[in-house]
């Protein structure tokens, strides 16, 4: 996973993101700076550019869950549901591979990443049985 991590804040404010402008950063020559700009991208609502840069992210990094769980964030927000699904798909392979050291973080990326898969293909986050599961 990426030294830069969105979920380490608790929220956007938090990050400076809504008082960076873009167009003032550099243009980005690695990962982390690809996938920097396209969270400001898309925590403005810049939801092309933010594709773009975590497109190009992943050229850096093809096997980088960040950026697949973050494209997939950005086809849900344009709409896309059919693509945002394929790539929280790849998120939850990653996840199941180990991809993630730390057991709790793992496990929340898999709550998230399967909430979206629920609400993209069923309407509903559908997580009570994952939150509320009593021990039989």
């Amino acid at each position: 996973m990426s030294s830069w991590n969105p979920f380490k804040r608790k929220s956007s404010d938090d990050l400076g993101v809504t008082s960076i402008d873009p167009s003032e950063m550099s243009e980005p020559t690695d990962y982390e700076s690809f996938m920097k700009r396209g969270w400001i991208h898309h925590a403005r609502g810049n939801q092309d550019q933010a594709e773009s840069d975590f497109r190009r992210a992943l050229i850096y990094s093809p096997e980088s869950m960040d950026a697949y769980y973050a494209l997939g964030l950005v086809m849900k927000s344009m709409g896309n549901k059919d693509e945002a699904v394929k790539l929280f798909n790849k998120t939850m392979e990653m996840i199941k591979q180990g991809k993630i050291a730390d057991q709790s973080q793992s496990e929340m990326m898999r709550r998230l990443t399967l909430g979206h898969i629920n609400e993209l293909t069923t309407g509903d986050w559908n997580l009570e049985d994952e939150i509320w599961h009593q021990s039989r």
